[in-house]
């Protein structure tokens, strides 16, 4: 036996006609088909010959006898895949066609042509719920893009094309079918030599472009998960996208309050980092502090401020303006606080939301978006000078060497 070489199938195995005449080519290069399936066909090494195929669909397992019948007429048996038996004879011999009688031929593909409408109608019922309920994930969703660049989004949205493609691919098999019976059934006899080459080239382009986003679909949650990190914050001054409770306070007797620490991070001050393919730079940013001899207003303990970053560097400008409002939506809870909209000389736009002690900042520069939450004494027009200078010269830290 000669060396075995595989192919990718790329065509459907509907297509008879097509896959007749790649067949015959590819034995005309020394290439003699030995086995195929729905994704690789195996053909062995040998010298070119003139080959003709023929594909018969065989409902159930064809008996010896069956067999031998066509062995007679001068067509071998080579292979099948489920119900598709593949028979060769030498392209020079006068061998009968397997087939005389299209009509006939057709109505043997009658089974096979209602299993497969059966099937296009579930997996269609099937597709229009999973369909359904993928948009209403986000058109019933009070915040859809912060949904979006929390969640999933881009990996959703990608698994919806691979199953686009299933759903295509049920299509165009039961079309392949329901036509060549329908043809049949007119009298028209299958094309054995239909170019197979352009079905292809087409085929293969559009698997390979399934492949690679199925593959990214399964790659993105361990992408996320590996740039995922939290880590204490630091004392000292940092490269990042964060309004520090020193540079609001600004009194000498501020300390850091430190809180419950696990995995040697002090939760209280603690810095989490966060990558998606819409907002591939999140941060949300904690620090607590206390001044030790001065109280609250209210006596109700000593004055202990407390400020929350968030901050997004979007991938698309266009969407920093909903994230502030789904941001707004989120975090200003109580219906009677006020939201004033600000004019801020380098930003786009400034939100506040005042409620005693705690003072809410939401604003946006480009793809950039901040969210301040402040609970103090200091006033909240205080700290609107300092988003615009932190959004202004911000770049994403770079990794050092130690």
């Amino acid at each position: 036996m000669g060396k075995l070489v595989k192919k990718l199938m790329l065509d459907d195995i509907y297509a008879i006609g097509r896959n007749e005449n790649w067949f015959s080519a590819m034995a005309r290069q020394g290439l003699h088909l030995r086995k195929f399936g729905r994704i690789f066909v195996y053909f062995e090494k040998g010298e070119p010959k003139e080959t003709k195929y023929r594909i018969d669909y065989l409902k159930g397992t064809p008996s010896q006898e069956q067999l031998d019948v066509y062995h007679d007429c001068g067509w071998d048996f080579i292979a099948n895949n489920g119900d598709f038996y593949v028979f060769s004879t030498d392209e020079k011999s006068c061998s009968p066609e397997l087939h005389t009688d299209a009509i006939e031929q057709g109505f043997s593909l009658s089974e096979l042509d209602k299993r497969l409408r059966n099937n296009l109608i579930i997996i269609s019922i099937a597709m229009f719920l999973f369909l359904g309920m993928m948009a209403g994930i986000y058109v019933l969703n009070d915040e859809p893009f912060l949904f979006m660049i929390k969640g999933q989004f881009v990996q959703q949205m990608l698994l919806v094309i691979v199953e686009l493609y299933v759903f295509y691919a049920v299509i165009r098999n039961y079309v392949v079918v329901h036509n060549l019976k329908k043809s049949l059934l007119q009298g028209q006899g299958i094309n054995h030599n239909e170019d197979h080459r352009k079905a292809r080239v087409l085929s293969g382009i559009l698997a390979g472009i399934y492949l690679s986003i199925a593959l990214f679909t399964v790659f993105i949650p361990f992408i996320d998960i590996t740039k995922s990190k939290d880590y204490t914050l630091p004392k000292a001054d940092t490269d990042l996208p964060v309004i520090r409770l020193a540079e609001i306070e600004q009194n000498p007797d501020l300390v850091r309050e430190t809180g419950y620490n696990g995995n040697n991070i002090d939760w209280a001050n603690r810095v989490s980092h966060d990558w998606s393919l819409l907002a591939p730079v999140q941060y949300e940013i904690e620090e607590h502090g206390i001044v030790n001899g001065e109280m609250w207003a209210d006596k109700s303990g000593m004055y202990s401020p407390s400020i929350t970053t968030r901050y997004y560097k979007l991938t698309f400008d266009s969407m920093a303006k909903n994230l502030t409002f789904d941001l707004i939506n989120r975090y200003v809870r109580r219906d009677d606080i006020e939201i004033k909209e600000f004019n801020c000389p380098g930003l786009d736009k400034i939100y506040i939301a005042e409620d005693d002690i705690r003072k809410q900042i939401f604003a946006y520069l480009g793809n950039q978006v901040m969210h301040i939450t402040y609970y103090g004494k200091e006033k909240i027009e205080d700290i609107i000078p300092l988003i615009s200078y932190k959004l202004h010269p911000y770049q994403e830290p770079v990794a050092r060497e130690d």
